[in-house]
């Protein structure tokens, strides 16, 4: 059986430990910090996760770029040279083109590489559920998988694999277009907080408001308690509230005994603002939906 190499983007959020012992690797995305470019870097390399947040609060402009396709070549070339086929696990089509431009480079490198497969995934999810689908990819091709079939398992399974999460203020999903100003102004007013899911076509669908910062962490763990499957690890992201995040994993604590918590990477964590925080997890396959 051929092997082949899984590579996922900056919207995964997997952390270098469980990358290196699965043998994960992904394509960088940028991102500006007043205009100032960094990687994003999984392991926050060039600024710290506590600076990049801090620093929006203090009223900061961010923006991302999504992969583009010099680094698609880089990181694809690295190993289709090698002799192995590569599998992409991309960020929803919903939030970010990357994908289309990997199939671009895709379709360029055919002809060098005339005996490899370059299989592009639309995961229809960001963050540590992306994550854990490209860790699925991984364990199956350890296990002698081919990456047509392990392709094939992720496109049925792939909605499984759930999200949700909130925000500490509206203001970064007005900033982001996802609210009206006026929406955004009476609903920190009001502390109205949105519940958010990635749904079933890849969005992220605010499906529910709560009144109260308490009362958005209490729903999405009931969220997490209705949804997940027994053996599932929990996989917490936070943007610089790491209380909040141990709140959380101690009220999932009989629910998993496999509860990570790490920081909301930079390029979801510029959208959605300080403060935000997502569960991700594998459970039923999700339904919700917005109407886009």
């Amino acid at each position: 059986m051929k092997k082949f190499q899984v590579i996922t983007d900056s919207t995964s959020d997997v952390e270098k430990p469980l990358r290196d012992e699965l043998g994960l690797d992904y394509a960088h995305m940028t991102v500006a910090l007043n205009e100032k470019e960094y990687k994003a870097c999984l392991d926050w390399s060039g600024i710290s996760a506590k600076e990049f947040y801090d620093a929006m609060r203090a009223g900061a402009s961010t923006r991302t770029v999504l992969v583009q396709n010099g680094t698609f070549h880089e990181v694809f070339e690295k190993y289709l040279s090698q002799g192995l086929d590569v599998l992409y696990i991309a960020c929803s089509t919903k939030l970010s083109g990357s994908i289309n431009n990997a199939m671009i480079v895709a379709d360029e490198l055919k002809e060098k590489y005339p005996k490899n497969k370059i299989l592009c995934l639309d995961s229809l999810r960001s963050n540590y559920a992306e994550g854990m689908i490209a860790l699925t990819a991984c364990k199956m091709a350890n296990e002698g998988k081919s990456i047509e079939e392990t392709f094939a398992f992720l496109e049925e399974e792939k909605l499984k694999y759930q999200a949700y999460g909130s925000v500490g203020s509206l203001h970064w999903l007005k900033r982001a277009g996802r609210i009206k100003a006026s929406a955004a102004f009476f609903g920190n007013l009001l502390g109205v907080k949105p519940v958010i899911v990635e749904d079933a076509k890849g969005n992220n669908y605010a499906f529910k408001k709560v009144k109260g910062r308490k009362s958005s962490l209490d729903e999405v763990i009931n969220c997490v308690k209705e949804n997940i499957h027994p053996n599932s690890p929990i996989f917490i992201e936070h943007a610089d509230c790491p209380n909040d995040a141990e709140y959380m994993k101690e009220a999932l604590k009989d629910i998993s005994k496999d509860i990570h918590i790490s920081y909301l990477g930079p390029i979801i964590g510029s959208a959605i603002g300080p403060d935000s925080f997502t569960i991700n997890f594998y459970g039923k396959k999700v339904t919700l939906a917005s109407e886009d």
